[in-house]
């Protein structure tokens, strides 16, 4: 044999030989390369970014190669720190037959080119191939025409094969330092050398209740959305460092404590599989924290953007409830006034425009509503609405006035206030029973939770008041009170529906618009921004789902076998000193379920103590159904549940095999 091939060929008989670890290790990085390679596609596609909408798909999927490029970069190195865990006692074999550490690293950066290459282009070409298929997939979620034809991005095969090839020049590295640093003797004894028993490391144990409890109590305590969306990221880290604390010393003080308990302790079944996860509880605890912060995300990732998706008519309905909305400014009034220039406008004049200019479009009008309402800046501060610009103690917000006479052409709800009683609506809370403008005393004489099309959910710089008085002489002496130092502008607003298609709608709307100077909004052309970015969200919300849940079974099938092969001996043993079949097959159950579920039932915590920060994060873009949001975890948890079970059912098998062919008796 030539002496240039001898490395090539031991690599490769070297990786055929431990498949059992190297296919998983392959299969991974190939399918992470294949995700990358399709999110990057995604982002430089002709095809998506020639559909309406384009901007906020563009957009999610550079953020998707961002987070599958990170996370690419902690699973490829617990993969390979696993591989070369389990390959310890091999390559002190090596060494202490002759090869010296520069052979060894010769041989390793032979298997690590193999790797690359393997994993590489068969992700690429994995990507290729389902490049197409992903596409429809997401033109079909964001309700967006399928586009024929197929594309092959080099510039994404590129990117994949450079950020990959860099990984894996990353895992070669961490190898030889690891392999420069060891002794022969300490890598033909690893598999041997046994851990010493683990003690309550309590200043990490209150360090992890304090953080934990930290994370939990800004989820269940935070009001406004906006700072829950702030405050998201210092939560998740706070939770994940308790996570890491909790599992690494809270796992030993609970095991402690089992042990303490003699009627469950002393049972056949109960005995190995405490005492061994003791013992091994310093690596145990670190995977176990990882499974449980990789299924949070899943639950977290799905049951988010499923609810987003979901609830995406009822988002449209609630923000545009007709097909076409108008809105003019018609008055300016106050101190800025001369400086806008507004011509006062009669909103008769202006309804009989808009209605002229619809019918000029071959479209009928139905279900109008129209009125006139008042705009202006104020600050509420104790119990008071103020004008004075030089106050700065309060709320910063925007008053809105209506009289109720406008009110009802509005909504088509009669109301009868007297002059000092108005409607009151609040996006921060409600309005006391007795209130000022200035000094000027109101009653409330009843509270809305809508106004204007603002709802107390609704996310926004400024809070908004909102009040229906009694009349035109009420809302005048309103004005009246702070005419001097704030501008008050008056608005026509109307909204009606149309006859046609969707797309005799949307240009319906888009003639009014380019012939008009008012505003124009339609729900047609909203719901196709809306549904290019909620569309958007399903799609790598399942994508990074799919990409974590692969994670969490590749850390549960390497942490199985891991295992497997430490306690294959302890159960031989244990057979030896008198423990039947039936006591050893329990005590592996046992010592599986547990370590399985625990994971799964912290995970199911943590996203229970979230619910109330997400749902206030939800409100970002207008969703406030929490039943549905209730319903979508629950059902997210239920399904990432099963498949956990069958992960459990494969892997609990995969153990018992490897402990019972290595005696042939278990």
């Amino acid at each position: 044999m030539r002496k240039g091939a001898f490395y090539p060929r031991l690599a490769f008989v070297n990786l055929m030989r431990s498949k059992q670890f190297y296919l998983p290790y392959l299969l991974s990085c190939s399918g992470t390369a294949c995700m990358f390679y399709i999110v990057s596609y995604l982002s430089q596609s002709n095809i998506v970014s020639s559909v309406r909408g384009s901007m906020y798909l563009i957009s999610l999927m550079t953020l998707g190669c961002i987070i599958v490029g990170l996370f690419s970069i902690v699973l490829m190195l617990y993969a390979n720190n696993f591989v070369m865990k389990r390959r310890q006692k091999e390559l002190g074999l090596y060494n202490i037959l002759g090869m010296e550490k520069r052979h060894i690293a010769h041989l390793m950066f032979w298997e690590t080119l193999i790797c690359a290459v393997v994993s590489i282009v068969g992700g690429i070409a994995a990507g290729i191939l389902l490049s197409k298929l992903v596409l429809l997939l997401l033109l079909f979620l964001a309700h967006l025409p399928v586009a024929f034809g197929f594309e092959i991005s080099f510039s994404a095969i590129g990117q994949t094969a450079t950020l990959f090839a860099l990984l894996f020049v990353l895992t070669l590295l961490v190898n030889l330092v690891r392999l420069g640093r060891s002794r022969p003797i300490e890598l033909l004894r690893s598999e041997s050398s046994g851990e010493r028993e683990p003690r309550v490391k309590w200043p990490l144990l209150i360090i992890g209740l304090v953080t934990l409890l930290g994370g939990y109590y800004i989820a269940l305590t935070v009001q406004n959305p906006v700072e829950a969306m702030l405050l998201f990221f210092v939560a998740v880290l706070l939770v994940i460092i308790g996570t890491y604390c909790l599992f690494t010393s809270g796992s030993i003080f609970v095991l402690k404590s089992m042990r303490r308990n003699k009627g469950f302790y002393y049972q056949a079944k109960h005995f190995t599989a405490v005492s061994g996860m003791l013992y091994r509880m310093k690596q145990n605890a670190v995977g176990l924290a990882n499974i449980c912060i990789l299924a949070t995300m899943v639950l977290v990732t799905v049951s988010t953007t499923v609810c987003l998706y979901i609830g995406l008519d009822g988002v449209l309905e609630g923000m545009n409830p007709t097909d076409i909305a108008i809105t003019q400014r018609i008055a300016v009034e106050g101190p800025d006034a001369a400086e806008i220039g507004e011509s006062p406008a009669d909103p008769n004049v202006l309804l009989t425009q808009v209605q002229s200019d619809v019918a000029a479009t071959g479209h009928s009008m139905h279900d109008l509503s129209y009125g006139t309402s008042v705009r202006a800046y104020a600050l509420y501060s104790g119990n008071s609405l103020l004008f004075d610009p030089q106050q700065t103690q309060g709320t910063s917000c925007v008053l809105l006035l209506q009289t109720a006479e406008e009110y009802k052409h509005l909504t088509g709800r009669s109301v009868s206030l007297a002059p000092n009683e108005v409607l009151a609506f609040a996006s921060f809370g409600t309005l006391p029973n007795t209130f000022f403008i200035e000094e000027t005393p109101f009653m409330t004489a009843g509270s809305l939770d809508t106004f204007m099309g603002y709802s107390k959910a609704m996310v926004s710089d400024l809070e908004t008041v909102g009040l229906v008085v009694a009349d035109d002489q009420t809302l005048e002496a309103i004005k009246a009170l702070g005419i001097r130092d704030t501008t008050f502008s008056t608005r026509f607003n109307a909204s009606f529906n149309i006859d046609g298609t969707d797309e005799e709608k949307m240009a319906c709307a888009q003639a009014l618009n380019a012939n008009s100077d008012y505003s124009v909004s339609c729900r047609q052309l909203v719901a196709i921004e809306f549904y290019s970015m909620y569309g958007g969200f399903l799609f790598l919300g399942i994508f990074l789902g799919l990409l974590f849940l692969a994670a969490t079974v590749l850390i549960i099938y390497y942490k199985q076998i891991s295992e497997g092969y430490e306690d294959r001996r302890r159960f031989f043993i244990m057979q030896q000193v008198g423990m039947s079949l039936r006591e050893v097959r329990a005590s592996i159950n046992s010592q599986v379920l547990m370590v399985f579920f625990l994971p799964l039932l912290a995970a199911a915590v943590h996203i229970a103590a979230a619910f109330p920060m997400i749902q206030k994060m939800l409100a970002l873009f207008s969703l406030y159904d929490i039943p549905l949001f209730t319903l979508c975890t629950v059902a997210t948890l239920l399904a990432f549940s099963a498949i956990y079970a069958l992960v459990y059912s494969i892997t609990a098998k995969t153990y018992y095999k490897i402990v019972r062919d290595h005696y042939g008796t278990v």
